[in-house]
């Protein structure tokens, strides 16, 4: 029976130092677990320090999480401050332009447009992106969708001419309608990206009708049957070398370049913000833009 007793006593024993040795390989474990989690954390930060596109990329996506909850609040609380919900989400779209990614060449670009147009910075970087990628859809220059902007509307998304040519590429919505869906709903239109890829489709094809960047562009403002096109195509093709020089970061250039200048008999020839291009009515308007 005593026998039995320490054989008892000894098993337990041997149970408890398993389960010490079981405890303390666990520990050992968890720490190792740390540091390696510690080092990981430690090679990612660097990695997001010193990688401009990581760092890009992880702070757009920290942003959207932001903007996510911001939104999801913002629906939580609609039916007790609906008033509010407004100005909120303004101040959120104002935020999200300020951290529109730009190439350093399509910064500066944006600067002489906002100093040349009076247009503030943080409106005209979304159109120069928003030009890089319909340039890529149309396989046209960004800088020359840039300069017919400038020269249509001096960055104005709500301007209408006279014969009905809308938006920032002032397009001919009546004769393109169904390029902008829902029967050329007016407002879509207007709205700035879609203006800007369907006003830059149009002038791609303008230019491959044409067979020449300058014909394209008459064919674009609709002088494509008039002696000549009052100058529309010199104006263009004046503003996208400015903006050249500009994406050379010659933007103070740029800008002298463009500046009023005086004639010998005190007149001033030129403008620094020119209007809307389509000013008169043009014969060929109906198979143009």
């Amino acid at each position: 029976m005593g026998n039995s007793k320490g054989s008892r006593i000894r098993q337990s024993i041997d149970w408890v130092e398993a389960a010490a040795d079981l405890a303390g390989n666990g520990l050992t474990m968890l720490r190792r677990l740390s540091e390696a989690v510690g080092t990981l954390t430690v090679v990612a930060g660097v990695a997001i320090v010193t990688m401009p596109t990581l760092r890009e990329s992880t702070v757009q996506t920290v942003r959207s999480w932001f903007a996510a909850d911001s939104f999801l609040s913002d629906s939580d609380t609609e039916g007790d401050s609906g008033s509010a919900a407004a100005p909120a989400a303004r101040d959120t779209l104002a935020e999200s332009t300020r951290w529109v990614h730009l190439e350093a060449t399509e910064a500066s670009v944006a600067q002489y447009l906002s100093r040349r147009y009076h247009v503030a910075d943080e409106a005209v970087r979304p159109l120069v992106l928003a030009a890089r990628e319909a340039g890529r859809e149309s396989q046209l220059d960004p800088m020359l969708i840039l300069a017919v902007m400038a020269v249509e509307s001096s960055l104005n998304p709500f301007a209408e001419s006279p014969v009905g040519a809308q938006g920032l590429m002032q397009v001919m919505t009546s004769i393109h309608a169904t390029r902008f869906g829902a029967g050329g709903d007016p407002p879509n239109a207007l709205e700035p990206v879609a203006n800007i890829r369907m006003g830059s489709a149009i002038l791609s094809d303008a230019i491959r009708r044409g067979g020449s960047l300058e014909r394209g562009l008459q064919l674009y403002v609709g002088a494509g049957n008039l002696p000549d096109d009052g100058g529309y195509a010199a104006r263009v093709l004046s503003e996208l070398g400015r903006l050249k020089m500009a994406a050379h970061g010659n933007v103070a250039a740029a800008l002298a370049a463009g500046a009023p200048q005086v004639r010998s008999d005190g007149k001033t020839a030129g403008s620094a913000a020119p209007g809307p291009g389509r000013s008169t009515t043009v014969t060929e308007s109906a198979s143009s833009s």
